[in-house]
Protein backbone atom coordinates (compact mmCIF):
# COMPACT_ATOMS: atom_id res chain seq x y z
CA UNK A 1 0.00 0.00 0.00
CA UNK A 2 1.45 3.10 -0.89
CA UNK A 3 -0.48 6.23 0.74
CA UNK A 4 1.18 8.79 -1.00
CA UNK A 5 0.80 7.21 -4.46
CA UNK A 6 -3.05 6.84 -2.86
CA UNK A 7 -3.87 10.31 -1.86
CA UNK A 8 -2.32 11.64 -5.02
CA UNK A 9 -4.61 9.79 -7.31
CA UNK A 10 -7.51 10.36 -5.58
CA UNK A 11 -7.02 14.36 -5.67
CA UNK A 12 -5.64 13.92 -9.25
CA UNK A 13 -9.27 12.52 -9.83
CA UNK A 14 -11.00 15.11 -8.25
CA UNK A 15 -8.60 17.65 -10.10
CA UNK A 16 -10.21 15.92 -13.14
CA UNK A 17 -13.81 17.35 -13.11
CA UNK A 18 -12.95 20.61 -14.00
CA UNK A 19 -11.81 22.01 -17.03
CA UNK A 20 -9.24 24.98 -15.94
CA UNK A 21 -6.99 21.77 -14.30
CA UNK A 22 -4.11 20.61 -16.75
CA UNK A 23 -1.39 17.90 -15.46
CA UNK A 24 0.67 21.36 -14.79
CA UNK A 25 -2.34 22.68 -12.02
CA UNK A 26 -2.79 19.53 -10.78
CA UNK A 27 1.07 18.77 -10.33
CA UNK A 28 1.50 22.08 -8.71
CA UNK A 29 -1.56 22.18 -6.19
CA UNK A 30 -0.41 18.21 -5.35
CA UNK A 31 3.27 19.32 -4.66
CA UNK A 32 2.03 21.77 -2.51
CA UNK A 33 -0.16 19.90 -0.25
CA UNK A 34 2.50 16.74 0.04
CA UNK A 35 5.17 19.57 0.84
CA UNK A 36 3.11 20.67 3.53
CA UNK A 37 1.77 17.28 5.22
CA UNK A 38 5.28 15.95 4.67
CA UNK A 39 6.86 18.50 6.79
CA UNK A 40 9.05 16.89 9.37
CA UNK A 41 7.54 18.26 12.90
CA UNK A 42 3.85 16.59 11.38
CA UNK A 43 3.79 12.90 13.04
CA UNK A 44 -0.35 12.67 12.66
CA UNK A 45 -1.45 15.90 10.84
CA UNK A 46 0.24 14.22 7.55
CA UNK A 47 -0.47 11.94 4.74
CA UNK A 48 -1.76 8.98 7.01
CA UNK A 49 -4.19 10.88 8.39
CA UNK A 50 -5.50 12.20 4.98
CA UNK A 51 -5.65 8.67 3.89
CA UNK A 52 -7.41 6.97 7.08
CA UNK A 53 -9.77 9.83 6.64
CA UNK A 54 -10.42 9.03 2.81
CA UNK A 55 -11.17 5.69 4.23
CA UNK A 56 -14.31 7.41 6.20
CA UNK A 57 -15.05 9.11 3.44
CA UNK A 58 -15.60 6.31 1.39
CA UNK A 59 -18.30 5.03 3.48
CA UNK A 60 -20.39 8.16 3.32
CA UNK A 61 -20.07 9.71 0.08
CA UNK A 62 -23.32 9.28 -1.05
CA UNK A 63 -24.66 10.86 2.01
CA UNK A 64 -23.20 13.93 1.39
CA UNK A 65 -25.22 17.13 -0.58
CA UNK A 66 -20.96 18.34 -2.00
CA UNK A 67 -18.49 15.15 -1.84
CA UNK A 68 -16.26 17.30 -4.07
CA UNK A 69 -16.25 20.19 -1.51
CA UNK A 70 -15.51 17.63 1.21
CA UNK A 71 -12.34 16.52 -0.61
CA UNK A 72 -11.00 19.54 -1.35
CA UNK A 73 -11.32 20.03 2.98
CA UNK A 74 -9.57 16.71 3.43
CA UNK A 75 -7.16 17.58 1.21
CA UNK A 76 -6.33 21.68 2.81
CA UNK A 77 -8.24 21.23 6.55
CA UNK A 78 -4.44 20.98 7.77
CA UNK A 79 -2.57 22.18 5.13
CA UNK A 80 -0.81 25.17 7.46
CA UNK A 81 -0.01 22.99 10.84
CA UNK A 82 2.34 24.65 13.25
CA UNK A 83 1.87 23.31 16.79
CA UNK A 84 2.88 27.11 18.38
CA UNK A 85 0.05 28.76 16.35
CA UNK A 86 -3.49 29.52 16.72
CA UNK A 87 -4.35 30.68 13.16
CA UNK A 88 -3.80 27.49 11.55
CA UNK A 89 -7.58 26.75 10.56
CA UNK A 90 -8.10 29.85 9.26
CA UNK A 91 -4.55 29.96 6.81
CA UNK A 92 -5.80 26.73 5.82
CA UNK A 93 -8.63 27.71 4.63
CA UNK A 94 -7.46 31.09 2.75
CA UNK A 95 -5.10 29.26 1.00
CA UNK A 96 -8.20 26.26 0.28
CA UNK A 97 -10.29 29.54 -1.11
CA UNK A 98 -7.76 31.32 -3.41
CA UNK A 99 -6.74 27.78 -4.94
CA UNK A 100 -10.38 27.02 -5.31
CA UNK A 101 -11.25 29.77 -6.98
CA UNK A 102 -8.05 29.61 -9.65
CA UNK A 103 -9.54 26.06 -10.71
CA UNK A 104 -12.81 28.52 -11.71
CA UNK A 105 -15.06 26.49 -8.57
CA UNK A 106 -18.09 28.65 -7.52
CA UNK A 107 -17.49 31.50 -4.52
CA UNK A 108 -20.79 29.74 -2.89
CA UNK A 109 -19.08 26.39 -2.61
CA UNK A 110 -15.99 27.63 -2.56
CA UNK A 111 -17.44 28.65 0.78
CA UNK A 112 -18.78 25.83 1.84
CA UNK A 113 -15.16 24.02 1.68
CA UNK A 114 -13.95 27.00 3.38
CA UNK A 115 -16.54 26.42 6.51
CA UNK A 116 -15.43 23.10 6.96
CA UNK A 117 -11.89 24.02 7.38
CA UNK A 118 -12.99 26.46 9.61
CA UNK A 119 -15.54 24.18 12.02
CA UNK A 120 -11.91 22.24 12.84
CA UNK A 121 -11.11 24.82 14.97
CA UNK A 122 -13.23 24.25 17.67
CA UNK A 123 -15.18 20.99 16.47
CA UNK A 124 -18.52 22.82 17.40
CA UNK A 125 -20.75 23.82 14.55
CA UNK A 126 -22.50 27.04 15.98
CA UNK A 127 -24.64 28.82 13.57
CA UNK A 128 -23.27 26.36 10.97
CA UNK A 129 -25.82 23.33 10.31
CA UNK A 130 -24.65 22.25 7.14
CA UNK A 131 -24.99 18.21 6.94
CA UNK A 132 -22.08 18.01 5.20
CA UNK A 133 -19.79 19.83 7.47
CA UNK A 134 -21.22 17.11 10.36
CA UNK A 135 -19.44 14.51 8.18
CA UNK A 136 -16.26 16.07 7.50
CA UNK A 137 -15.77 16.68 11.30
CA UNK A 138 -16.43 12.94 12.51
CA UNK A 139 -14.50 11.63 9.77
CA UNK A 140 -11.93 13.89 11.12
CA UNK A 141 -12.30 13.07 14.81
CA UNK A 142 -12.48 9.24 14.22
CA UNK A 143 -9.35 7.96 14.95
CA UNK A 144 -10.28 8.62 18.56
CA UNK A 145 -12.54 5.50 17.83
CA UNK A 146 -9.97 3.49 16.74
CA UNK A 147 -8.53 0.21 18.91
CA UNK A 148 -6.51 0.62 21.76
CA UNK A 149 -3.07 0.31 19.86
CA UNK A 150 -4.00 2.46 17.01
CA UNK A 151 -5.42 5.01 19.24
CA UNK A 152 -1.65 4.88 21.45
CA UNK A 153 0.13 5.39 18.64
CA UNK A 154 -1.99 8.57 18.01
CA UNK A 155 -1.52 9.86 21.21
CA UNK A 156 2.33 9.04 20.82
CA UNK A 157 2.35 11.06 17.22
CA UNK A 158 0.56 13.93 19.09
CA UNK A 159 2.92 14.39 21.47
CA UNK A 160 5.79 14.43 19.04
CA UNK A 161 4.24 16.99 17.29
CA UNK A 162 3.80 18.98 20.63
CA UNK A 163 7.66 17.90 21.79
CA UNK A 164 8.60 21.91 21.90
CA UNK A 165 6.34 22.11 25.22
CA UNK A 166 7.39 20.50 28.14
CA UNK A 167 5.61 17.53 29.99
CA UNK A 168 3.59 19.74 32.45
CA UNK A 169 2.41 21.68 29.93
CA UNK A 170 1.51 19.30 27.39
CA UNK A 171 -0.64 17.63 30.35
CA UNK A 172 -2.12 20.70 30.74
CA UNK A 173 -2.41 21.46 26.92
CA UNK A 174 -3.85 18.26 25.98
CA UNK A 175 -6.11 18.14 29.32
CA UNK A 176 -7.84 21.05 27.92
CA UNK A 177 -8.22 19.38 24.31
CA UNK A 178 -9.80 16.04 25.91
CA UNK A 179 -12.35 17.73 28.73
CA UNK A 180 -13.39 19.81 26.01
CA UNK A 181 -14.19 16.55 23.72
CA UNK A 182 -15.61 14.62 26.78
CA UNK A 183 -17.65 17.51 27.81
CA UNK A 184 -19.74 17.47 25.06
CA UNK A 185 -23.01 15.50 24.62
CA UNK A 186 -22.35 13.82 21.46
CA UNK A 187 -18.56 13.64 19.89
CA UNK A 188 -20.30 12.49 17.01
CA UNK A 189 -22.50 14.58 15.33
CA UNK A 190 -23.73 11.95 12.89
CA UNK A 191 -26.08 9.76 13.49
CA UNK A 192 -24.04 6.83 11.25
CA UNK A 193 -20.66 7.73 13.11
CA UNK A 194 -22.08 8.29 16.73
CA UNK A 195 -22.93 4.66 16.23
CA UNK A 196 -19.84 3.66 14.86
CA UNK A 197 -17.60 5.37 17.22
CA UNK A 198 -18.86 7.22 20.23
CA UNK A 199 -18.81 4.42 22.57
CA UNK A 200 -15.17 3.98 21.89
CA UNK A 201 -13.93 7.32 21.84
CA UNK A 202 -15.27 8.24 24.98
CA UNK A 203 -13.54 5.26 26.70
CA UNK A 204 -10.44 6.39 24.92
CA UNK A 205 -10.40 9.48 25.31
CA UNK A 206 -11.24 9.17 29.42
CA UNK A 207 -8.46 6.46 29.31
CA UNK A 208 -6.35 9.34 27.71
CA UNK A 209 -6.99 11.79 30.42
CA UNK A 210 -6.46 8.85 33.29
CA UNK A 211 -2.91 8.37 32.23
CA UNK A 212 -2.35 12.53 31.71
CA UNK A 213 -3.30 12.72 35.34
CA UNK A 214 -1.11 9.73 36.69
CA UNK A 215 2.09 11.48 35.02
Amino acid sequence: MNIQRECKDRFVSLLSNYPSSNRTVSDSLWNEIETRYSEPHRAYHNLNHLYQMLGEFETVKAKLEDSEMVLFAFYYHDLVYDPKSKTNEEESAKIAEKRLLELGIRKERVSVCSNHILATKSHRLGDNSNTDTKYFLDMDLSILGSEENQYLEYTKNIRNEYSIYSDEDYRKGRSQVLDHFSETIRLFQTDYFFDQYEMRSRYNVKSEIHSLQKR
